[in-house]
Parts: structure tokens; sequence; C-alpha cells
């Protein structure tokens, strides 16, 4: 469990006329000259192949080229964020339907529409896609798909932000929002409501368990930290303590060590009996050679 948060982010590009085709907004290899910028404004660009999993968040994304070489992840000092980018995850004869990238992106990105749509408790999915479409909820299809941030580019490099949820999860989000942002600042923007977006479904995930609450990860960590330390303490409490007093221990030591160092002398004078009984009988032999 790490001291941070942790938030997936999967991109995606709609291109034109994809706006209600799953399968083709997934299967998109590459976007818009301005969709490109976006992206690498969302963070830094790194090789999954060279990244210690023990220090960067990956999400689940392989590091060894099933999910791609390429993405980009974001951090500050409480949390850390990786966009799933579909568009720099191959595409394979053997997965038509693109599952593979529905199963790790959490946040898309469709082309003409910047869209962020919550997948799961910790996914986003912003859309980028055509400016004259409206996209729906729910395009790209998922058992929690909670939230999506819309963006549709518009002339003289700017953009219009506007948000759209689920009905449980209205009171968390607000939809009325709607922005017209630069190009330049536009992954900034999107990046903030795309990590909102995944807090508020993780809140509504507790909301059925009102006694267990949503913690941050480094809350629950600590959590866990002393729990692990009241166990440890209470495991040693409940060991056996010996039945003998260590006063009675070193008594019974010495006896021991007494009659062992008697038993020894006992034994050495035997043996040196032995062996003047031994020499005797050899100097009072009969056949002795004596004239």
């Amino acid at each position: 469990m790490p001291p941070y948060d942790t938030h997936k982010i999967g991109v995606v590009f709609v291109g034109a006329g994809q706006v209600f085709n799953e399968v083709s907004i997934l299967s998109n290899e590459y976007g818009s000259n301005r969709y490109a910028g976006f992206l690498t404004g969302l963070g830094k660009l790194i090789h999954l192949k060279d990244c210690d999993p023990d220090q960067i968040f990956l999400g689940g994304l392989d590091q060894y080229g099933d999910d791609g070489e390429f993405t980009y992840c974001w951090h500050d000092d409480i949390m850390q964020a990786i966009f799933h980018i579909a568009t720099l995850m191959p595409n394979r004869d053997s997965d038509k339907g693109c599952c593979n990238k529905k199963n790790t992106s959490e946040t898309s990105c469709y082309g003409g529409h910047f869209h962020i749509a919550t997948l799961m408790p910790t996914e986003t999915v912003i859309n980028w896609g055509p400016s004259r479409e409206e996209y729906k909820l729910g395009t790209i299809k998922g058992q929690f798909n909670f939230v999506e941030v819309i963006i549709k580019p518009l002339d003289y490099g700017s953009n219009l932000v506007t948000l759209q949820c689920r009905k449980d999860l209205e009171g968390l989000v607000d939809t009325s929002v709607v922005k017209i942002v630069s190009d330049q600042n536009l992954p900034l923007l999107v990046r903030q409501m795309a990590l909102h977006a995944n807090m508020a479904s993780l809140v509504h995930q507790y909301r059925a368990n009102p006694s267990d609450a949503y913690a941050s990860k480094w809350l629950a960590r600590l959590r866990h930290i002393k729990r692990l330390r009241t166990r440890a303490q209470e495991e040693i409490q409940s060991r056996p303590t010996p039945g003998i007093s260590l006063t009675q221990s070193h008594s019974s030591q010495t006896k021991q060590s007494s009659y062992q160092q008697v038993s020894g002398g006992g034994s050495n004078t035997d043996s040196s009996g032995q062996r003047k009984r031994l020499v005797s009988t050899v100097t009072t032999s009969p056949t002795s050679s004596e004239p």
C-alpha cells in the first residue's frame, strides 16, 4: 500500500463519425495535432520498460509491450496519476473488439470531444471528439462508467469542456460546469477534473457502508501500520511465561554443574585406579624374564 493516492486515467481519440462506435474509437492509432499537443501537457512521457513499479504507479499497464511502449504520468506530493492512452496501445488481430484496451484504460479521449469517464473507482476516460457531434455517456461500455468530461475543440485554439455522470453520482459531481479554455491550459484543467471525478467515484463506492468512510491511501496505510503494531504487542503478551523463576533456574543450573564436576572426578579416579592395577599386574607377572 503506497503512502500516496493513485489514479488511473484512460485517454481515447474520437474521430469524425465515431461518436457512437466504441470499437472504432478504441481502434484509433493516432489523433489530430491538437490532440497530440494535449497529451504532452498531461504529464511526463515515460518508457514503460524502464519504470520501477515501486516508484511509479502503472495502474496495471504491462511493461513488456502488451500495452504499448510509452505512456504519460503525473504526480505531486500526495498523489500519482497514470494515463492509459488507447492510441499508444497496440491493436491486435485476435482482439477485434479492443477489449484489452478497455480492461486497462480508465480515461478516454475522443477526437473532436474531450471526454473523461470514470469507468471504475479509480478510472477516468478522456474523450477528444468532433466539435459538432454529441457524445453520450456509456458509449465506452463498462461496469463502473460513472463520470465523463467531454472536450470539444473549437476555433481559435479554444475548447469547450463539459461534464457527464451517472444519476447516482450527481450529488458528488457538478455537471452544470461548462468552461471554455485555451489549448495551452486545457491539459491542466482536464487533469484536475479527471482527478476530482476519480475521487468522487471512490467516495461513491463507500456510500453503501457509511461506517466505513473512504480514506486516502496514506491514511489507510497509517491505520494498517497501527493495527499491525497492536497485533504484534498482543502476540508478545500472549506468549507463555516460564514456570520457574530466574533465581530457581540459576540454582538448578549451578547444582547440575556441580554434579557434572563430581561425576567427572569419580570417573577420573576410577581410571587412575585401573591403570595402577594394570601396572601392578604387569610388574608381578610370573612370566618375568629374571634368572
